[in-house]
């Protein structure tokens, strides 16, 4: 296992003294976890969404691949779509 280090303000930290019948670490741990679970929903949401857009030849290549390749499609897709949206902002803003 993986010890991680966080930083709270120092009001946070003596309201948590306060309760040491609390175990904080598996409070961040689940809490990790269902935020984790929130993510990879969005990402299969996005994924199934992004789908439908688009043209079929993609599509019929993208079923060809294994699961661990149309993520990584989709992620390189993601980002260059990103990048795509930040140049037009930039253009945008003049």
């Amino acid at each position: 296992m993986t010890n991680v280090t966080f930083s709270v303000d120092d009001d946070i930290h003596k309201k948590m003294k306060e309760h040491p019948e609390i175990k904080w670490t598996e409070i961040l741990r689940n809490s990790i976890i269902e935020y984790l679970k929130k993510v990879e929903e969005i990402d299969v949401l996005a994924i199934e969404e992004f789908r439908k857009n688009l043209d079929q030849d993609i599509l019929n290549m993208i079923e060809e691949l294994d699961e661990g390749e149309e993520l990584k499609f989709y992620q390189k897709t993601k980002q260059k779509e990103k990048e795509r949206m930040e140049i037009q902002q930039k253009l945008e803003r003049g």
